[in-house]
């Protein structure tokens, strides 16, 4: 009788191993996410395991766990213990991993233990790319003018497989201010990009740095580009220059008149001309004002001013479309004048000399004509 009892007992406990194996049969992975959905090295995701009971009758699950050699899992232990999954409902398991790896694709084994059921194994690609966001510079002046303003324009690109999220530029730089003191793009999908433009001021050679931040997942990451600048005059700006100029004194003052042709490629604006110290600006013409001034187009102009020296610089001051000055001077010497007005109605010495001999010769031939008769 004993040995029927044990034998009755062992097929009952084969009976219910067999069962729970049938049950645990209907158990199976449905979703697996990740995010982010691709990696780089040192970023850590989040792993979302969904597994789900097919069957009709509930399953005993012992524990889940995350494995893998080369991928750090950070919560390995959270689901020692789990309990049962019951008929046609399903269960999430989520783990965290950092990957401190090269670039390559990994697979870590998800194991679901069953108790007295064996256990389900399933391998989930784990994707590790290290590319980051591409920044590039689209468009920027051919040279940069001190004070003047410029723009810069970037293209920010993503050629990762996932999406990249939060990203904003920043602008920096010694002697270098822009309008825009930040940019936020946002969210890039994959292969998207976007393009940004910044109104920058340099106040000298300097090099201006956009700082690009963005995230991959919950995983902050920065990438540069440098735009050097060195100050120059403008390829295509306005160049206004003084010619025919003429300088007299008149009164106890210098009068200089000439003309004002712009010889750069851009229309000088504002354009006033008046005379800088030393020299000392008076009416009629303290200031010139010429007003706008197109690519080879001129003006005449005339300064009225007091110096005792025997030059004075002559201002032409503008602005261009932005509304920056700039200005140009120019040296007009004025002994010449100086001297014409010393002098006065008076005629010059060697002219009265000139003269003098040319009485005498006259005299002389006279005086012989008389004689001869």
């Amino acid at each position: 009788m004993k040995r029927i009892a044990c034998i009755l007992l062992l097929l009952c406990c084969c009976a219910g191993i067999a069962a729970a194996q049938d049950s645990a049969a209907q158990v199976a992975v449905t979703t697996v996410v990740m995010d982010p959905g691709v990696l780089m090295r040192g970023d850590t995701a989040t792993v979302t395991v969904v597994v789900t009971n097919n069957g009709s009758t509930a399953v005993a699950i012992s524990r889940a766990v995350l494995i893998d050699s080369d991928l750090s899992v950070l919560n390995e232990n959270s689901y020692a213990s789990v309990g049962n999954l019951g008929a046609g409902n399903s269960m999430t398991f989520t783990f965290s991993i950092r990957a401190d790896v090269g670039d390559g694709i990994y697979y870590p084994k998800f194991y679901l233990d069953f108790r007295n059921a064996g256990s389900l194994r399933y391998r989930i690609p784990v994707k590790v790319d290290s590319t980051p966001l591409q920044v590039s510079v689209l468009s920027r002046p051919d040279s940069f003018q001190q004070d003047a303003k410029a723009t810069v324009t970037l293209k920010v690109g993503n050629p990762r497989q996932n999406e990249l999220n939060g990203i904003s530029i920043t602008p920096t730089g010694t002697g270098v201010t822009a309008v825009q003191t930040g940019y936020f793009v946002g969210n890039l999908a994959a292969d998207g990009s976007a393009t940004v433009s910044f109104d920058v001021t340099p106040t000298q050679s300097t090099d201006l740095v956009f700082t690009v931040s963005y995230r991959n997942g919950l995983n902050q990451h920065t990438s540069e580009v440098v735009v050097p600048i060195e100050l120059m005059s403008g390829k295509k700006q306005a160049e206004p220059l003084l010619n025919n100029i003429e300088a007299a004194s008149e009164g106890g003052y210098y009068r200089v008149t000439g003309d004002v042709t712009n010889a750069g490629l851009e229309t000088a604006y504002s354009v006033v001309i008046f005379a800088d110290s030393p020299a000392v600006p008076v009416d009629p013409f303290r200031v010139y004002v010429v007003g706008a001034l197109d690519p080879d187009d001129f003006s005449s102009f005339e300064v009225t001013f007091q110096a005792d020296q025997d030059s004075a610089p002559i201002v032409v001051q503008y602005k261009d479309v932005d509304g920056n000055l700039f200005s140009s001077t120019t040296a007009v010497k004025l002994g010449s004048a100086g001297a014409a007005d010393a002098s006065g109605d008076e005629l010059p010495i060697g002219m009265i000399a000139l003269a003098a001999v040319l009485v005498l010769a006259v005299g002389g031939i006279i005086a012989y004509t008389w004689k001869k008769k």
